[in-house]
């Protein structure tokens, strides 16, 4: 009966440990994403109190499913398989055109919990056979049965849950922006193996409300010209499209930087001094540019190499 009652304890205090520790450190900002989507922006996820109410709910189930199952010995820990099932899922929701989607977890699903039932009656009727336990104590063989049982669950939801890279850095990338927190989601960009247009223009959005889009963009990777620049073809996650036309359409440092974006200089160079007409106050890559410009129309360029985060290194990298 001791041995019983601690291997509970141990797979409560387990499961809800993982269960809080995986949502809130590690799926926390793709969370946010998930139910924004879900919501149709109407709803906004909380990475504490979410972690904790998911956790609590995954845990009432644990306990409905046990009710209903009446596992005792060895068979215990499998009371929390649904619990992992649907924290899988849950981490699994990735967005879509038409808001989220679940993927193939909605055949999948059904076919597990099928088999799952099937091996809970299985179980219940050898439970009265099972042969008596060969170690009492906290480290009992009901215990490390439960603990082994409890690693295969744990593993599940590691392979089969949303773990890819760039979808959680992009995914870290937009709730940085949309808590206001620009230096962090810019810090996020240095960081990731590859850029896309969405990237490109949180990006750009990011550095233009740091004021710093004359003089430190170049030094993140960019896809896609001025098409990036505002909301078209590609559209943000957290980041209403109207909140990016408010604070971008009427900026010039926008404009001129779409000009570079595109590498059209000679537009950039007609429009530059309706905005900076005394060269001393252009910022560096407005100087910059305007250089590359003018030895273009002799025929030549600068010379390389061209410094890490210049406007050069850009222009020139076709």
């Amino acid at each position: 009966m001791m041995e019983s009652k601690f291997m509970r304890i141990v797979c409560s205090v387990l499961f809800c440990t993982f269960a809080f520790c995986y949502l809130f450190f590690f799926q926390a900002d793709v969370m946010t994403v998930t139910q924004h989507l879900a919501s149709g922006g109407q709803t906004f996820y909380s990475p504490l109190p979410g972690a904790v109410l998911i956790t609590f709910t995954l845990k009432l189930l644990q306990t409905g499913v046990s009710s209903l199952a009446k596992l005792s010995k060895r068979g215990f820990a499998l009371t929390y398989f649904p619990s992992f099932l649907f924290l899988t899922i849950l981490s699994d929701i990735r967005p879509s055109a038409e808001g989220v989607t679940f993927g193939a977890w909605l055949w999948t699903a059904p076919l597990l919990l099928v088999a799952y039932v099937l091996v809970v009656a299985a179980v219940r009727r050898y439970e009265p056979y099972e042969p008596e336990l060969r170690s009492c104590g906290p480290l009992s063989q009901l215990t490390w049965n439960s603990l082994l049982m409890f690693l295969v669950f744990i593993l599940f939801t590691g392979v089969f849950s949303n773990t890819d890279r760039w979808f959680h850095q992009r995914a870290r990338v937009e709730a940085l922006i949309d808590r206001k927190d620009y230096s962090g989601a810019l810090d996020v960009v240095r960081t990731m193996h590859r850029a896309d247009s969405v990237i490109s223009m949180l990006t750009v959005y990011a550095v233009a409300r740091r004021g710093h889009l004359a003089d430190s963009l170049f030094y993140y990777p960019l896809v896609g010209g001025a098409h990036i620049l505002r909301p078209g073809k590609v559209h943000s996650w957290l980041l209403p499209d109207s909140i990016l036309f408010k604070v971008t359409r009427n900026s010039a440092n926008y404009q001129l930087t779409g000009f570079l974006l595109d590498r059209n200089l000679h537009d950039f160079v007609r429009y530059l001094p309706q905005y900076y007409p005394v060269d001393s106050l252009r910022p560096t890559y407005y100087r910059e540019a305007c250089q590359i410009f003018a030895l273009r129309q002799k025929g030549l360029k600068l010379k390389s190499p061209y410094r890490s985060g210049s406007y050069a290194a850009y222009y020139y990298a076709r």
